[in-house]
């Protein structure tokens, strides 16, 4: 299981074989009595794709099964339902199969059509919904994936472990856990200053560190504005902030030996600082939407979106989460066919699933928001470059 970054929502939008298939449900770190009701869960959903799948495409019985095995395997699979986040994500097509378990809680549906339903997976990689915290001191550092609801350690590759797997490469066989007697002031347990030699050391673990972290943040969030929160004693923020390299780390770290203290009460202590950046990074937003308001350069109607999206005019896009509006755009004509989605047939897809598929492939940033974090109370609002 793949974890869920740009590039896989890029290789996700790269898939054009019809029908695509996508399945999201709300999981959780399952105790076992949850495990069934889970499995259950989902074979309820395949049953509603097998039933779009013969009757809307007039695919046999023997090709549907075919399509949904892999994922109609994990119904069974007891392991794979203990090991669950808070939601589920799975995409299928005929040569197609992936699953990711998400840190956001998802709806619970299935759709079919010609594109994978992207916008749900949308808040993994978006800045108002993840931070990340760094506890760091000299015995260990950590990074930790947040949300509101959970926390997950991450492995990442290129970090030292801690402080002693720098010095066994240094010429020095002094370590932080000096005494004072030793000629000069150290930390020991957030206690006292750094002196330079002492500090040399340090700025040495703290490249390392920032160099395995800020490559993987780079990756993962791609030009989203995710940020980084430091948890440490406070002679250590400024030395790592001398060295850092990602551009969101902020400034507000949390005090305090993290060595000791669970992820949850991290998550707890940091969470705070995150939601304040994440107020102001959409207050931004709607500054610049009021702004541009009635000069030709913003837009809240649907179809006039969905065209712009095909012409790379969108900067910015966002969408109200949960919020769905079945039709078909004609680039030949560029007109916009709107259906109620209760007729919806396969030649049909979600429009504000398209304009964000087309928005991401063009280089705009596509962002869903909550109703009441929406300007204006709109549904969509675009950003336009031009």
């Amino acid at each position: 299981m793949k974890e869920v970054t740009k590039k896989v929502i890029n290789s996700l939008i790269e898939q054009k074989q019809e029908p695509s298939i996508s399945i999201y449900m709300p999981t959780r770190a399952a105790a076992s009595s949850e495990v069934k009701k889970m499995s259950i869960q989902l074979k309820n959903l395949l049953n509603t794709t097998r039933k779009i799948l013969e009757e809307e495409y007039g695919i046999d019985n023997k090709e549907i099964e075919k399509i949904l095995k892999p994922a109609a395997d994990l119904v069974e699979d007891r392991i794979f339902w203990q090991n669950q986040k808070e939601g589920l994500a799975i995409f299928i097509n005929e040569n197609y199969f992936s699953y990711f378990r998400v840190s956001n809680e998802m709806p619970e549906k299935t759709t079919v059509n010609k594109y994978f339903d992207i916008i749900s997976l949308l808040p993994e990689v978006m800045f108002n919904n993840n931070y990340y915290v760094l506890s760091l001191s000299k015995n260990a550092n950590n990074v930790y994936l947040c949300t509101k609801r959970s926390v997950e350690k991450l492995d990442i590759d290129g970090m030292p472990e801690s402080l002693q797997d720098i010095l066994q490469y240094v010429d020095t066989e002094k370590t932080l856990q000096y005494h004072s007697h030793s000629g000069g002031k150290a930390i020991f347990h957030g206690q006292g200053v750094v002196d330079d030699e002492r500090k040399e050391e340090l700025l040495q673990y703290f490249r390392m560190i920032d160099q395995g972290l800020t490559k993987y943040l780079n990756q993962k969030v791609g030009k989203q504005k995710t940020p980084l929160i430091v948890m440490c004693v406070k002679e250590l923020f400024p030395i790592y902030k001398e060295i850092n390299t990602y551009p969101y780390l902020l400034d507000n770290s949390v005090e305090g030996n993290p060595d000791d203290i669970p992820p949850d009460a991290i998550n707890k202590k940091t969470r705070e600082i995150a939601f304040e950046y994440f107020k102001k990074q959409i207050s931004e937003i709607d500054r610049i939407y009021n702004d541009l308001k009635g000069t030709g350069k913003t837009s809240t109607q649907l179809e006039d979106i969905v065209s712009a999206s095909c012409f790379s005019r969108i900067d910015n896009l966002v969408i109200k989460n949960n919020i769905s509006q079945y039709g078909k755009f004609d680039s030949e004509n560029n007109t916009v066919q709107l259906i109620a989605n209760e007729a919806k047939e396969n030649d049909f897809y979600d429009l504000y699933n398209f304009a964000a598929i087309n928005t991401i492939l063009n280089g705009g940033q596509v962002y869903v928001l909550d109703e009441e974090q929406m300007p204006d109370g709109e549904d969509i609002l675009a950003i336009y470059r031009f």
